[in-house]
């Protein structure tokens, strides 16, 4: 049996590529909100655990530089600026999950594009959606269902590293724990 080729799909049956195309489109959109969902709740615990550990670690800069300063309060603090590096980095990257893209991909000529809509008349983009071809309709429809892919796995890559940074502080700050309970 010989495989089945694209273009063989398309000739056959082009509605149900526009479906298909249609629906992937709006997974892959869902897949965006969840990694914006993340980044927001990366962001809260950042915060929080950023203001509980601010508020139990005064002294820290001074600690670090003071050289009469015990070895062990010398540690404490140093992991301490490492803690908030790391909560730091995790923000950073939940922020940029956040931040909303506007520009276009290589081939934001397409009518599916919001930025694109939204730099046309009313009447220009429904004259120029209407002049299109369904093939035209179905390229376009899956030029943004790739940028949109190429979209949703930056974010998540960025999502992957901001847990990873605030994995990071946690660890760190147990290790701090660790350290006081040893030098009581």
């Amino acid at each position: 049996m010989e495989p089945i080729e694209l273009k063989d799909i398309e000739k056959s049956h082009p509605e149900e590529i526009t479906d298909l195309a249609a629906f992937l489109y709006d997974l892959i959109e869902n897949q965006i909100t969840r990694a914006d969902t993340k980044a927001g709740l990366i962001l809260a615990a950042d915060t929080v655990f950023a203001t509980a550990a601010s508020l139990l670690s005064r002294g820290t800069i001074v600690n670090l530089v003071t050289n009469s300063t015990p070895t062990a309060n010398r540690l404490i603090a140093g992991l301490t600026i490492l803690t908030f590096g790391a909560l730091l980095c995790s923000t950073l990257f939940a922020l940029r999950v956040a931040r909303p893209i506007l520009k276009g991909h290589s081939t934001s000529g397409t009518l599916f594009f919001f930025s694109r809509i939204a730099q046309m008349s009313q009447q220009d983009f429904i004259d120029r959606f209407n002049s299109q071809s369904p093939a035209e309709l179905r390229r376009s429809l899956l030029t943004e269902v790739h940028a949109t892919a190429q979209l949703a796995n930056q974010k998540f890559i960025r999502i992957r590293y901001s847990l990873d940074f605030l994995i990071a502080a946690i660890f760190l700050w147990g290790l701090i724990q660790i350290v006081i309970a040893l030098g009581n």
